[in-house]
């Protein structure tokens, strides 16, 4: 399965994303208000950049299948930044991915920081510093958050065969490019 597949083959730049975006403090401690800011900009910069081009390829039934419009999340990352007090960058838009399984390896970045981000918004609202954070991006999907991350990786599964693997994995490869490319 790919999703399988994409998990395993993306774990050393996952684990480099994480410390980049200082994860660990998250859980040890000592995560702040402009850490998270950070981290906030970080994923509305890969939603920026990728956002309607992935899903502007997914297949109709595909999409249909993941309720695809309820999937945008950039508008949520802009209110939170917004009520932290962050500026708004100039979005950077992606000129092109190169194919559907390009665009899927993306989605499943995307997808994949909802499912953390869950655990962090679980996190950090136990932090009086955080207690008026709105958490509008990392609580998109609310208590449906698995649900959601289930049904994702079976249409992923559905929609990626064998030979289209390699450029799926090119896809998610690039996405944690991305983000580890941004500007500290």
């Amino acid at each position: 399965m790919i999703s399988e597949k994409l998990k395993s083959g993306t774990r050393h730049l996952h684990d480099l994303t994480e410390k980049k975006f200082n994860s660990s403090k998250i859980f040890e401690g000592g995560f702040d208000i402009e850490d998270y800011r950070k981290l906030l900009l970080y994923n509305y910069e890969m939603l920026s950049a990728f956002e309607n081009v992935v899903f502007s390829l997914i297949p109709d039934e595909a999409a249909a299948d993941l309720h695809l419009e309820k999937r945008r999340k950039i508008k949520l990352a802009e209110e939170d930044m917004l009520a932290l007090g962050a500026n708004l960058p100039k979005v950077q838009v992606l000129s092109s991915v190169d194919c559907v399984a390009e665009a899927w390896g993306i989605f499943y970045v995307m997808e994949g920081s909802t499912l953390g981000g869950n655990m962090i918004a679980k996190q950090l609202s136990k932090l009086n510093e955080f207690k008026d954070a709105p958490f509008h991006y990392f609580r998109c999907y609310g208590p449906h958050t698995g649900s959601y991350w289930k049904t994702f990786k079976e249409v992923l599964d559905r929609e990626i065969n064998p030979a289209d693997e390699e450029d799926c994995l090119k896809g998610a490869e690039n996405a944690y490019r991305f983000l580890l490319n941004l500007p500290d």
